[in-house]
């Protein structure tokens, strides 16, 4: 684009324009589409940055999705040495309390229901019963 606009300003010079109101307009139009060239390549350039770091961008969600199967393909794995039997309802062992404060939900067992102190809540640090 700029080097037809070039040849232009090429073409006016070598005609030798008469200094009048044609060749002030044609002088004008020639400087705008010059800022318009500029405006274009300048915003081509960002265009191309964009796409460079859309590029990355895409490669590094690439490696995070390959990364996040290959760890989900050993919780899978490790799921065979859970220490818990699957038939086994361990959460018989405990009884579920909501904290008056937050509204987190926490699991107790009796022997810290037994204790003289009340329990304090994990999320909030506040004791989950009045003494």
């Amino acid at each position: 684009m700029k080097q037809k606009i070039a040849y232009l300003r090429g073409l006016m010079d070598g005609l030798k324009l008469a200094d009048d109101d044609n060749t002030k307009v044609l002088k004008a139009i020639a400087d705008c589409l010059e800022a318009i060239a500029d405006e274009v390549e300048e915003e081509s350039a960002r265009v191309d940055n964009i796409e460079a770091e859309l590029d990355e961008i895409d490669s590094d969600l690439d490696d995070m999705d390959e990364t996040l199967g290959l760890l989900l393909e050993e919780d899978e794995d490790d799921e065979d040495d859970c220490p818990f039997d699957e038939d086994e309802d361990w959460e018989d062992d405990f009884d579920f309390f909501t904290c008056p404060n937050c509204g987190e939900v926490v699991p107790l067992t009796d022997d810290m229901l037994e204790k003289e102190e009340s329990p304090i809540c994990p999320k909030c640090n506040e004791k989950l019963f009045d003494e």
